[in-house]
C-alpha cells in the first residue's frame, strides 16, 4: 500500500514538472514569436502542448512498465494471458465433466455394491436352507448308486479341443437338467465332474477321429438333492447289427391260443434283446433298449394263429452301440 503511495506521487510529482515545463516552453516561444518546422506562432504552441501531453503519459506508461511488473504483464502479454485463461478455463470445463462422469461411476458402482450385498444376503439364506435340504435328504432315497448310467450321449472325437470340450459340458447340462426335472432344486450344479476326469476324458477324444458313446456313470452313491459326482467312460459306437440282419429266430408252436402266441413273441423279443446286449448295444438311463408297441405284437399274433411258424427278429435298419434296438417281424412258414 505504502509503495503504492510512492509509486503515485512520484508520478504526479513527474507529470506535474513536465507540464510547466511545457508550459514554459509554449509561453517563451509565444513571447518570442519563435516557430518551428515553419508552423505560425500559435500553432508551434499547440504543438508544443501537444508534446507535453503525449510525454507525461509516455513517462507514465514507461514508469508504470519499470515499477511494475504487473503492468508490464498486462500491457505486454495481455493476448497470452487471454490466451492462457481460456485455455484453462477450457481444461476447467473438461476437469468439471470428468469429475461428473466419475460421480456417476460412483453412484453407479454404489448402487451395484448395494445390490450385490442384496445378492450375497440371499445366496446366503439359499446355501443355510440348502444344507438343511441336504441334512434332511441324507436320510432320504438314494438317487444313483455308485456306477449307475446317469445318461448315454454321442460325441465325435478329433484334434478340435474346443469342439469336443463344447460336447462334454452340454452333455453334463442335459444331465443337470435332467435331474432338475425330477423336482430338485439348488443354486449349484448337480452333476460335479472332477477337473483332471473332464481333461483326462477331452485328451483321450482329442487322440482319435471316431464317434464315442459317452457313458456318464455316478462316482459314488447320491442322496436325493445333493450334488452327484460323476465321470466318463468311452465306448465307441460300432455298427452292431446291419439294417435287415437276423438277431435271433425261433419256432411257434401250432395251435396256440392267441394269449399264449403273445407270450411267445414277447419271449422271443427278451432274447433278441439279451443278444442285442451280448452283442454290445448299450441300454439308455432306464435300462430300456428300445420296445416293440403291444399293438404290433397282438396285430402279429393274429397272423399267425393256427400255423406252424419260424418267427424271425431282425434289424430294421442299422444298429450302432448307442441303439435304440429298432427291430422287425418275419415269419416263416414250417412244413
Amino acid at each position: 500500500m505504502i509503495f503504492a503511495l510512492q509509486v503515485s506521487l512520484i508520478l504526479l510529482v513527474v507529470s506535474g514538472a513536465i507540464a510547466y515545463i511545457g508550459n514554459y516552453v509554449g509561453r517563451y516561444i509565444g513571447k518570442r514569436r519563435l516557430v518551428i518546422f515553419g508552423l505560425r506562432p500559435r500553432h508551434t504552441a499547440i504543438m508544443i502542448a501537444i508534446l507535453s501531453g503525449a510525454l507525461i503519459a509516455a513517462v507514465t506508461l514507461a514508469s508504470l512498465l519499470f515499477i511494475s511488473q504487473d503492468a508490464r504483464t498486462a500491457f505486454l502479454g495481455l493476448e497470452k494471458l487471454k490466451s492462457e485463461l481460456s485455455e484453462r478455463s477450457g481444461e476447467l470445463s473438461a476437469a468439471n465433466k470428468e469429475l461428473e462422469v466419475k460421480l456417476l461411476e460412483q453412484n453407479e458402482l454404489e448402487a451395484k455394491l448395494g445390490k450385490a450385498r442384496v445378492e450375497i444376503a440371499q445366496i446366503s439364506k439359499a446355501r443355510q436352507k440348502l444344507g438343511r435340504e441336504v441334512a434332511a435328504a441324507r436320510q432320504g432315497e438314494v438317487i444313483f448308486k455308485k456306477d449307475e448310467l446317469i445318461t448315454l450321449s454321442l460325441i465325435q472325437a478329433g484334434p478340435e479341443k474346443e469342439k469336443i470340450e463344447a460336447g462334454l459340458k452340454a452333455i453334463i447340462d442335459a444331465a443337470d437338467a435332467r435331474l432338475r426335472a425330477f423336482g430338485i432344486r439348488s443354486a449349484l450344479p448337480l452333476i460335479v465332474i472332477p477337473d483332471e476326469e473332464f481333461e483326462r476324458t477331452v485328451y483321450e477324444l482329442a487322440g482319435r477321429n471316431l464317434v464315442f458313446v459317452v457313458k456318464l456313470l455316478a462316482e459314488r452313491n447320491s442322496l436325493w438333492g445333493e450334488e452327484v459326482p460323476a465321470r466318463f467312460e468311452l465306448v465307441e459306437n460300432k455298427l452292431v447289427y446291419g439294417e435287415g440282419q437276423e438277431i435271433v429266430r425261433g419256432d411257434i408252436p401250432q395251435k396256440l391260443a392267441a394269449p399264449q402266441i403273445e407270450q411267445e413273441i414277447m419271449r422271443q423279443l427278451g432274447l433278441a434283446r439279451q443278444a442285442a446286449l451280448e452283442a454290445g448295444v448299450l441300454p439308455d438311463a432306464s435300462g430300456s433298449l428300445g420296445g416293440v408297441p403291444y399293438a404290433q405284437i397282438a396285430e402279429l399274433a393274429k397272423k399267425i394263429k393256427d400255423k406252424k411258424i419260424a418267427l424271425k427278429i431282425f434289424a430294421k435298419k442299422d444298429i450302432y452301440t448307442i441303439g435304440p434296438l429298432d427291430v422287425g417281424f418275419k415269419t416263416v412258414n414250417i412244413k
